[in-house]
């Protein structure tokens, strides 16, 4: 019999396969052999076929390569901003500050340099309520998260970012722990993102509580067991001070089983709040080492407590702050605020700030004058029924030059890096996909038939 080939529709249907997929509409019979009419659309289908097959290649190719392009060029300018900058001379706080954003850039991507106000945004109890650590700058709208403080959040402070303490002079963030497998306490420079770590004695948590006024010293609570900052119990640790100088740290006398502590303005003594609430009151100089009990009815209104003067030591009660004259031979309790908040600093000798959440949807940082015995509003932040603000710390160095100014729109700096990844990656998607498509050509029609074939 003669030899018989796949002619033309059957070479069309191959293709059609090969190329697209497509089952064949019909499978049509073998015919005798027609050299004629066959063999020169054979090798001519199956050279187009094979180029056309590699023109494809070279277009995929082309396509992912202005893909890859495109999503670094978009990382690139998303990360456009996170240089380092220069603070102004002035210091100022907002009237307003800024809500509560997905979108707000770390510290490490874009140091904020010199700041005012360190707070925890968010307590993780609503939907997509995330606890974040934010910082604000010292002369301008400049907010950035401090990303390395909420690295260290656990289980155990339900999602809150670590143990965490500002500066006087708003340059430096001092981190610990909750739960470490080895003691050391972290300083994070604010103007270039850097970290100084400093070794301590074994400890299972490491609380950092108050920086002495000239930045030299930090006190910190050292625990045998990891710490829960929601558990009610005894004393968080012993206190211990750290000479940032030399590195050394050394417990402080009387310091056993604390729970919070101050530095006067000179860093002379420190005021200890022990495990024993109102009866375990005292202060300690620390050049000598001795320690003297606290006569009061209330306890350490924590690491602000003092007055920039010296004179004044505030301690909260059930129902009030009282404010222990401890400059005098006597204590003597001169002034006192019928509220019960967080005292956050000072911003004169008698003008404590206390944080203000009485109001559900808002919180603010109001300034009483105990003599005068009249407030003045100077921050607030709005929506904290949604997203709340707790852990007010403001830089006390700065405080007493402090002008309040007309709220800006905010500076959040860089794209967190989650989200620029995902940006990224998107819009090399969009335009490999766009390119591909830009780019395809259809498979080579069937060439026409050679006179004379059946």
């Amino acid at each position: 019999p003669p030899p018989t080939f796949l002619i033309e529709s059957q070479i069309d249907a191959v293709e059609d396969i090969a190329t697209h997929g497509i089952p064949p509409r019909a499978i049509p019979v073998e015919r005798p052999f027609h050299p004629a009419a066959i063999a020169p659309t054979r090798v001519g289908s199956t050279v187009q076929l094979a180029g056309y097959r590699w023109d494809m290649k070279q277009r995929g190719a082309l396509s992912l390569a202005v893909g890859v392009v495109a999503g670094a060029i978009a990382l690139l300018a998303l990360t456009a901003g996170g240089a380092d900058r220069d603070a102004g001379a002035t210091v100022t706080l907002p009237d307003r500050l800024a809500g509560y954003s997905y979108l707000t850039g770390s510290v490490s991507d874009a140091p904020p340099d010199r700041v005012v106000a360190l707070y925890q945004h968010g307590f993780g109890v609503e939907f997509m309520d995330f606890p974040q650590a934010v910082v604000l700058a010292a002369d301008d709208d400049v907010y950035r998260r401090l990303d390395l403080a909420e690295a260290r959040s656990g289980p155990e402070s339900q999602g809150d970012p670590g143990p965490m303490r500002l500066s006087p002079d708003g340059r430096w963030v001092a981190l610990g722990d909750h739960s470490t497998p080895e003691a050391q306490l972290e300083l994070v420079d604010l103007s270039t993102g850097d970290v100084v770590q400093h070794g301590l004695p074994e400890a299972r948590s490491v609380l950092p509580v108050a920086w002495s006024a000239d930045g030299n010293q930090v006190a910190y609570l050292s625990g045998e067991e990891p710490t829960n900052p929601y558990s009610p119990g005894p004393g968080d640790g012993d206190l211990f001070v750290l000479d940032l100088e030399s590195g050394d740290a050394e417990p402080v006398p009387g310091g056993g089983r604390a729970r919070t502590a101050a530095f006067s303005p000179d860093g002379r003594e420190l005021a200890v709040q022990g495990d024993g609430g109102a009866m375990g009151l005292s202060i300690v100089d620390l050049p000598s080492g001795t320690v003297r009990a606290v006569s009061s009815r209330g306890t350490l209104a924590g690491p602000d407590a003092w007055s920039p003067d010296g004179h004044l030591l505030a301690v909260s009660r059930e129902s009030s702050i009282e404010f222990l004259d401890v400059a005098g031979s006597r204590p003597s309790t001169p002034f006192h605020l019928a509220v019960v908040q967080p005292v956050v600093g000072w911003v004169g000798a008698r003008d404590v700030v206390l944080l203000d959440s009485s109001d559900d949807n808002v919180t603010r940082l109001v300034a009483h004058h105990l003599e005068r015995e009249d407030s003045r509003e100077l921050t607030r932040v709005e929506g904290t029924s949604s997203y709340g603000v707790t852990r007010m710390q403001l830089a006390s160095a700065l405080l007493p030059d402090i002008d309040i100014r007309v709220t800006g729109d905010p500076d959040r700096g860089p794209l967190p890096a989650p989200l620029r990844f995902a940006v990224a990656a998107l819009v090399a998607l969009a335009f490999f996909l766009v390119a591909g498509r830009v780019t395809r050509r259809r498979p080579p029609r069937q060439p026409p038939k050679v006179a004379g074939s059946p």
